[in-house]
């Protein structure tokens, strides 16, 4: 009994240690938090600012992952307090119209619904519109240069004695075909970058 009684001792004063070592070191953490500097008024609205940015892609990362089911964007974003909504709203359209592509158009309406929606001034169906003419003079301009170049290569391989209707030269693995794709590329995301910028409102798209 008396080595029991010496066990149940020291096991309760274990218990008693322990929990006066966390609570030394929860007071000591505690009192490190009270001895921070405490934020200003501008340092708390840079943080709520970072947060609701960060808010903003997430609800517009959100609805563009649920292209079959689209996700409430609007009340969303209106869900924000005053002081955040305008810059949610921003980083969601800002984040939402660099998603839309030149070799992705079927996601095209579903972004610029989700765009519409965040921005009254934008129609659907007439950016829409201009989107796809942007689109479609870009994969024109591709297929009539890849034609234009696989001649000159069908050409070159006749002179080295290579012919045939069944040869077909693979342009594709090319790097001259690679480096002109590049610079056709280039040259028409500059004008979807500007098709982009005309989605936001102008205070945004400065």
């Amino acid at each position: 009994r008396v080595v029991n009684d010496t066990i149940f001792e020291i096991q309760h004063k274990g218990v008693t240690m322990g929990s006066q070592r966390a609570k030394t070191a929860f007071e000591l953490a505690m009192e490190k938090v009270a001895g921070m500097p405490k934020l200003n008024s501008e340092e708390i609205k840079e943080e709520h600012k970072k947060e609701s940015i960060a808010k903003g892609q997430a609800i517009a990362q959100n609805y563009l992952q649920n292209i079959h089911h689209k996700t409430d964007i609007q009340n969303e974003i209106a869900a924000f307090s005053p002081d955040q909504e305008g810059y949610g709203r921003k980083s969601a359209l800002e984040c939402l119209s660099q998603a839309l592509s030149l070799t992705n158009p079927q996601t095209s309406r579903h972004i610029l619904d989700g765009i519409a929606a965040l921005n009254p001034n934008v129609s659907t169906d007439a950016a829409l519109k201009r989107l796809n003419n942007i689109i479609d003079a870009f994969q024109k301009e591709l297929a009539a240069t890849y034609v234009s170049m696989e001649k000159i290569e069908v050409k070159r391989l006749k002179k080295e004695g290579i012919s045939g209707s069944a040869i077909k030269p693979n342009l594709k693995a090319q790097n001259s075909w690679q480096e002109k794709q590049a610079e056709l590329t280039a040259s028409h995301t500059d004008k979807l970058n500007n098709f982009q910028k005309s989605l936001l409102p102008p205070a945004m798209s400065g």
